[in-house]
């Protein structure tokens, strides 16, 4: 038996509606038609106008008959008032697209892939009658559709992945309610109006909200199943009772609060809104002469970096129009090197003219990175809570404004900001968190841990989170520190963000609080004495037992876990991959960058003292890296010593110039070829943060 899991908030209303595959009411007519004669991609940051223009993308239409063809528009363009039909062989791409006004037909042997797209208005469907042995191909993959109407699925050859669609229409067939794989995966549906319920069907894993059913669920729903078919979604804040089974489709209403659990959120869905910065005539820049020069619309623009809470709990208001929490970031120092840095996050929540829709942004310039991390914040916000208080504008800010920044990382502060918004609750000044998120609260691995930690400690941190997937930097602390740090702040580990709002909570639990009341006697004690004397009493009986305390009631307690390991000799010998190759590389900055850049021109600019320093930081570190990790370091050993010949006895002919470089280059690309191997492996790059 098939099982399906669309989360359901849905009004019934109406009778069954057939596939009528009528356009949307802006859809005009195209009034030009052009061929595509070659492959084409239209360049990205420029708005494109279709002028209501036909494209073909169809080889057989094409003068030369090529066997393929393909449209690309690049990353950050957008196309509005347009029709692009798809052929056999024919395919149309785009990753970061924004389309207004827009239609894909795409016909069997056609391929259409848009990852990372934003839509308004947008109308997918096909022609002509079907092809027995193919079928088009519509991908959609984390994008965003608002205002837009999608035709039976099946029929338009459509999969969509982690998509969010609001304000939408969507058709249905029994071809849908037939499908043994859905058409909407991981998909969230808000404010849409659904003509059958076959669209359940074609679901899973999907989230309805403010959903309207204009067919209902009549008794003859799925009489075409061979085998009747379990339909589980959740039930919620609806004024009718749920639907009875109906024919042989079975509907298991699963309670709400499980929400988070069944769906796993949709990733992505939300996403980063590119700006336009000109307007071009699509037919024009594909070639057409007769097409017209100008626009008959200005370019679309949204602010950057601005996402919008589409679902909107009724009667809920923000408790706490302000809020902080420490924060961890990486700086570059002028060495080369990273410095782990604490910087207060705060979130304020103001009312907005006119009722607004809530929205939520950065009020400083942050990358791509940090900006989806947010993204993911507002959908698991939203699942978490049924919705966000509406009518405000939301910002979230580092103390330090002026300096840019980007990465995931602050994902997990950002969750605990926007709760402590909509709880009122406050959490622990001395207390520090780092960590990507995604919309389930599961927490994702970072990179910079060990400098994070430290920074944490300069902040006057006693507490910090660190995703559980990064445990393996606080034993490399140890190796490469001792255990002094691990002494100075209590470092725990969190897989999801329920963990981590446990430590930022004042009002801890009673085995929490007792936990880290011990850990404070620990560090009154320790932190008074010297390194030797550290070593011996922790060595002691006495210690290792209130390690024992510490770990028996928060066994996520890193600190305690391996300071005990380490009195009980019993820690790890060498660094972990990612720790060695961190290690490796912070120790080497200028023959690492070398390595990167102009091998010739390092030949002649590396200082000597520079490159001798690294070369022997790099065999004393050497025991204590992995051994995996040891040929990459070999290799760069290797190529600090041919530039450092080279700067203590200069080369005066152009031959030996020459054999210098050939061998510098050698042990650079050695070296280059041990690192990608090293870091081709995924958990490596998981370690890593990569």
């Amino acid at each position: 038996m098939r099982h399906f899991f669309p989360v359901l908030l849905v009004l019934l209303l109406g009778k069954i509606t057939g596939l009528t595959a009528t356009p949307p009411a802006w859809y005009q007519e195209p009034s030009s038609s052009f061929d595509l004669q070659t492959d084409q991609s239209l360049g990205n940051r420029i708005n494109y106008s279709g002028s209501n223009q036909r494209v073909v993308v169809d080889p057989a239409r094409a003068a030369s008959k090529p066997p393929s063809l393909t449209l690309r528009l690049e990353y950050g363009a957008g196309i509005q008032q347009f029709t692009v039909v798809v052929g056999p062989g024919g395919r149309f791409k785009s990753t970061g697209g924004t389309f207004k006004a827009a239609v894909f037909k795409c016909l069997p042997g056609g391929v259409i892939e848009l990852e990372n797209c934003s839509f308004m208005q947008a109308y997918f469907t096909t022609e002509g009658p079907p092809v027995p042995g193919k079928s088009p191909q519509v991908t959609l993959k984390d994008c965003t559709l608002h205002y837009s109407q999608i035709d039976s699925p099946q029929a338009c050859g459509l999969a969509a992945r982690n998509c969010r669609l609001i304000s939408s229409n969507l058709d249905a067939s029994e071809e849908d309610g037939r499908a043994q794989s859905p058409s909407f995966l991981s998909c969230v549906f808000s404010e849409c109006t659904l003509d059958r319920a076959e669209v359940f069907m074609a679901s899973s894993k999907s989230f309805f909200s403010m959903c309207t059913c204009l067919g209902g669920f009549p008794e003859s729903l799925g009489d075409y199943l061979d085998k009747p078919v379990l339909v589980q979604m959740i039930w919620a804040g609806s004024t009718r009772q749920p639907p009875p089974a109906a024919g042989k489709v079975h509907f298991d209403f699963l309670p709400y609060d499980k929400a988070v659990e069944t769906i796993g959120a949709a990733r992505n869905g939300l996403m980063d809104t590119a700006m336009l910065t000109h307007n071009h005539s699509l037919g024009a820049s594909l070639g057409d002469p007769q097409a017209r020069t100008v626009a008959s619309r200005p370019p679309m623009r949204q602010e950057e970096g601005v996402i919008t809470a589409s679902a909107v709990a009724s009667g809920m208001t923000f408790k706490s129009r302000i809020t902080s929490v420490n924060g961890l970031l990486i700086s570059q120092l002028p060495s080369g090197e990273e410095a782990g840095q604490m910087s207060k996050l705060t979130l304020t929540a103001l009312p907005s003219q006119g009722g607004q829709p809530t929205t939520l942004k950065f009020n400083q310039k942050v990358g791509g990175d940090m900006q989806k991390a947010l993204n993911e914040v507002s959908k698991f916000a939203q699942l978490r809570h049924n919705g966000l208080p509406g009518g405000h504008a939301v910002e979230l800010g580092f103390a330090d404004k002026y300096i840019a920044k980007d990465g995931p990382s602050a994902a997990v502060a950002c969750a605990l900001l926007v709760e402590g918004a909509i709880t009122g609750k406050e959490w622990d000044p001395a207390f520090a968190v780092t960590g990507d998120m995604n919309a389930d609260g599961s927490v994702q691995p970072i990179g910079g841990v060990q400098a994070k930690v430290r920074g944490a400690t300069k902040g006057g941190c006693k507490i910090v989170g660190i995703p559980s997937k990064n445990e393996k930097a606080i034993p490399d602390i140890l190796i490469l520190e001792g255990p002094a740090p691990l002494v100075q702040i209590g470092v725990f580990s969190i897989s999801k963000f329920d963990e981590a709002l446990a430590l930022a909570d004042p009002k801890r639990a009673d085995a929490l609080a007792r936990a880290l009341a011990e850990l404070e006697n620990v560090r009154n004690v320790l932190s008074r004495m010297s390194v030797p004397q550290m070593l011996g009493t922790l060595r002691t009986q006495q210690a290792q037992s209130r390690l024992q305390y510490i770990l028996q009631a928060a066994p996520n307690c890193l600190s305690a876990k391996y300071l005990l390991l380490f009195a009980q000799g019993r820690g790890p010998r060498s660094l972990s991959i990612g720790g060695s190759i961190e290690a490796a590389d912070s120790s080497a900055i200028g023959l690492i960058q070398s390595i990167s850049n102009d091998v010739e021109k390092s030949v002649n600019t590396l200082k000597g003292d520079e490159v001798g320093t690294g070369i022997n930081k790099l065999k004393n570190l050497r025991p204590k890296l992995d051994p995996q990790v040891w040929p990459y370091v070999d290799n760069v050993i290797t190529y600090g010593e041919v530039i450092r010949s080279s700067i203590l006895n200069p080369v005066r002919s152009g031959a030996r110039y020459v054999d210098l470089v050939t061998k510098a280059r050698q042990a650079a690309q050695a070296a280059k070829a041990a690192f990608e191997k090293i870091t081709g492996d995924p958990q490596v790059r998981e370690e890593l943060g990569l």
